[in-house]
């Protein structure tokens, strides 16, 4: 729904990219419903995902209000990890 509604917005390279990471959200979605406990296959198609980068900005927010991004795209985690 999201990404039919952005394509006018979205330069032709991203709106392909999210459309190919819906693609692999929903193959992990159909994995993880019919072999829950097939791990190794789930853990295969979690890092290809990795391959089309970060999901939507607007997603992100959505679920995740409050959750901000450093200047390379990845999430800041202020006040976790170990503090040394």
């Amino acid at each position: 729904e999201w990404l039919a509604g952005a394509k006018a917005k979205l330069p032709k390279e991203e709106y392909e990219r999210y459309g190919r990471q819906y693609q692999m959200f929903q193959r992990i979605v159909h994995v993880y419903e019919t072999q829950p406990d097939n791990f190794p296959r789930l853990m295969e198609l979690m890092q290809e995902i990795q391959e089309y980068g970060q999901p939507p900005a607007d997603i992100v927010k959505e679920l995740a209000p409050g959750l901000e991004f450093d200047e390379e795209g990845m999430p800041k985690m202020d006040g976790l990890g170990g503090g040394g």
